[in-house]
């Protein structure tokens, strides 16, 4: 097999369906326990996934009390507890300062040594008024010139800019840093980042379909989460992952009727992303055929501690019997991982360095 299909897990919570706290083996406090985050992330590694994805929210949920930890600092967590599974959390960019996210993912970067991806999203205009900013006119155009922007920090030091000379007390080579100038008229950026390069050069920038204007706009992302059934891979362009929803049979109770049991206890809202409800035989079985047709799938379990063990039970050992999965390998950046090239530096003064194969050589 020469094409793998990359298997990403969302570890936010009790699960995505709002009843999950309610169904789950953990208490609401054990939910934000960094033991079983910890025990996720080892257990997605040992199994081979891709990576893992980490949901964020500014505002309370009516429908789901147990609530959000900051996505960066979980990632964060967990960057030196694992070595090669990779670490995406979301990052908001309608009211968020683009000098900071560009700060908090390239340090997850460098702690990570090159795993860290960046969920980038929109915000409703709720958020504005629980910060005191005006609402966003155009949210979409506002993620695109935000991620131009964190592009450009992430560029603002060149590779070798770190220089750490003990004999003359030289850190940095001035001359290889840049100053970056953004002024969109509603905020303005100004570099050099205060964070160096980091080893992967941009963090792997995720777009939910959602929040790309048009087609034009998927320039913007290295990978685009779909939640559209027939979306379909496209050469040169970004990786389209599907955004799935999974309620799974148990030993004790069918997957229709936990489903029934939960929308009974919590209606789940529509989230724009696909529903599969089944065994986790059949499961494997639709992932296979996905192989060469997208080039990865997220999976939301909807009650994480008894999704996650059909997964790991039924699912994951027949996806990698049948040469489905492609574990990365220990040390591996997620760059790399994906088949993704490590962008070159847009100011590089000096001799550039090899970027294909998703590493620096």
């Amino acid at each position: 097999m020469t094409t793998p299909l990359h298997l990403f897990l969302d570890v936010d919570g009790g699960g995505w369906h709002p009843a999950a706290w309610r169904w789950s083996r953990s208490t609401p406090d054990e939910v934000f326990s960094p033991g079983r985050l910890r025990g996720f992330a080892v257990t997605a590694q040992a199994q081979g996934l891709t990576g893992l994805t980490f949901e964020d929210s500014p505002l309370p949920d009516a429908r789901n009390p147990v609530g959000h930890l900051d996505a960066v600092q979980r990632a964060a967590f967990l960057a030196g507890t694992t070595e090669a599974v990779g670490l995406l959390p979301v990052a908001a960019t309608t009211y968020s300062e683009p000098f900071h996210v560009a700060a908090q993912i390239a340090s997850l970067d460098h702690s990570s040594a090159g795993r860290a991806g960046w969920i980038a999203t929109t915000s409703p205009a709720a958020v504005a008024r629980s910060v005191d900013l005006p609402v966003a006119p155009d949210p979409a155009g506002e993620l695109a010139d935000v991620v131009h922007a964190v592009r450009s920090l992430w560029d603002s030091w060149e590779d070798d800019a770190v220089v750490r000379d003990v004999a003359t007390g030289r850190y940095v080579d001035r001359d290889r840093l840049h100053h970056v100038d953004v002024d969109t008229g509603r905020w303005s950026v100004k570099g050099p980042l205060t964070v160096p390069r980091s080893p992967q050069g941009h963090a792997v920038v995720v777009v939910r379909e959602e929040d790309l204007r048009h087609r034009a706009d998927r320039s913007t992302a290295d990978v685009v989460l779909s939640g559209d059934a027939g979306a379909r891979r496209a050469l040169g362009g970004p990786l389209v992952v599907l955004d799935v929803e999974v309620v799974l049979d148990t030993d004790a109770h069918a997957a229709t009727d936990r489903l029934a049991a939960l929308d009974a206890t919590a209606p789940a809202p529509d989230r724009g992303r696909i529903r599969w409800a089944g065994s986790g035989q059949a499961l494997a079985a639709w992932l296979t055929d996905l192989t060469g047709v997208v080039d990865g799938v997220r999976l939301h379990a909807a009650v994480l501690d008894e999704d996650l063990r059909t997964l790991l039970r039924t699912t994951v050992p027949a996806l990698r019997a049948a040469r489905v999965l492609r574990p990365p390998l220990p040390g591996a950046t997620l760059r790399s991982t994906l088949g993704l090239e490590r962008p070159a530096n847009r100011y590089a003064t000096g001799p550039a360095l090899v970027t294909t194969g998703g590493d620096p050589r």
